[in-house]
């Protein structure tokens, strides 16, 4: 669980499904892991891996993102239990 926002170093952590398009963040494995384990396999064997930027490229369903120069379409079930950290365009936390 992330801490709460008004505590020093606190770390904002929102569902995948609460970013507009266009907008990045950085995932952090403890916040895939109440997935299951099959989509958990999946999603790291597609790039999505411990402190990883990804980018929506379209919100909805599916939620299409970017990790490098690969594209994952994510069903809204899944987007809306991976929690991020939003990032602005220097990669330092919002």
């Amino acid at each position: 669980m992330s801490a709460a926002p008004d505590e020093p170093g606190a770390t904002v952590r929102i569902p995948l499904t609460q970013l507009q398009r266009g907008q990045r963040a950085i995932v952090h494995c403890a916040d895939i892991a109440d997935l299951p384990e099959g989509d958990r396999c999946l999603l790291h064997a597609m790039g999505m891996h411990h402190e990883c930027q990804i980018r929506v490229c379209s919100p909805g369903t599916p939620c299409i993102v970017q990790i490098d120069s690969t594209r994952l379409g994510i069903s809204a079930d899944v987007a809306r239990r991976i929690l991020v950290t939003p990032i602005d365009d220097t990669g330092a936390a919002r």
